[in-house]
């Protein structure tokens, strides 16, 4: 699924997806893609949430992982994950 959309891809209509969390730095070099990929997912009716962290580049957890939007991104992920677990 590197490329979901891509010409030989399955149309993911009818493909029964988990929920989905797509973070993205807002300077991310690929964020576009990030955009596009969860804004087709939800046309199709797939359970998909986008966060777009301003100003952060790709990697911003990790390249500092102590920080305050670091924290947040594990926030957010604990939430994803409890509100999604069935």
């Amino acid at each position: 699924m590197a490329n979901p959309f891509g010409a030989n891809s399955p149309n993911l209509g009818h493909v029964k997806l988990d929920p989905i969390l797509v973070i993205v730095g807002g300077n991310e070099l690929l964020k576009d893609r990030a955009v596009d990929y969860a804004t087709r997912l939800k046309e199709l009716g797939k359970n998909i949430e986008y966060i777009e962290f301003k100003g952060k580049e790709h990697g911003f957890l990790t390249h500092d992982s102590h920080s305050e939007a670091a924290e947040e991104v594990v926030q957010i992920i604990k939430r994803f994950m409890l509100e999604n677990s069935h």
